[in-house]
């Protein structure tokens, strides 16, 4: 697998990515990735995840900014073990965060050129996360990409997230928030 800090740094074929912070590589994350990595292997393209060194809450609100579940290292290996061809793992700063939703659109699209799009069911971004799956599928003729939207992930009858396993592992269920990351069957 290549790792970018900017997607910029790629100039290779077009892609199916998957974008979204994937703290934790949760098995909602998993579903998004392994998404993105059967379309890109059904087109013979490269498959890729667009995410960020760091919560953009470090940057947005410090004192309201989760603990990341995993390293970064860590993130990118299971990625890596997933199939994941590219990992574009940039820096997220004030000046990113005031993109407007449709000028990080076109960046990303000018970078990694994507003939798919892979987000979750709650994904935000740009300015003041502005953007949604409702933008990325109206602007999809524009740029030119097949939009796909998963679904929460249940495990239990509730949405696996970062944040239900942060809760689980501070009330000590340690087992049970190792299941949702897929580290346990």
């Amino acid at each position: 697998m290549q790792i970018f800090k900017d997607e910029r740094e790629f100039h290779g074929q077009a892609c199916a990515v998957a974008l979204g912070m994937f703290d934790g590589v949760h098995l909602g994350h998993r579903r998004l990735i392994e998404t993105a990595v059967a379309l890109a292997r059904a087109d013979g393209i490269v498959s890729a995840v667009d995410t960020f060194e760091t919560h953009p809450l470090q940057v947005l609100c410090p004192e309201r900014a989760p603990v990341q579940l995993l390293t970064n290292d860590q993130r990118a290996q299971r990625m890596a073990e997933l199939g994941l061809d590219v990992l574009v793992m940039r820096p997220f700063t004030p000046e990113y965060a005031a993109q407007p939703p449709e000028l990080f659109l076109e960046r990303l699209c000018d970078s990694l050129r994507p003939r798919h799009i892979v987000v979750g069911y709650n994904y935000t971004f740009g300015q003041r996360g502005e953007g949604d799956a409702e933008l990325l599928d109206k602007l999809s003729g524009r740029f030119g990409y097949r939009l796909t939207v998963i679904e929460p992930v249940t495990v239990g009858g509730e949405p696996v997230s970062a944040t239900r396993i942060r809760a689980l592992l501070a009330q000590g269920r340690r087992e049970e928030a190792e299941m949702l990351m897929g580290l346990r069957p």
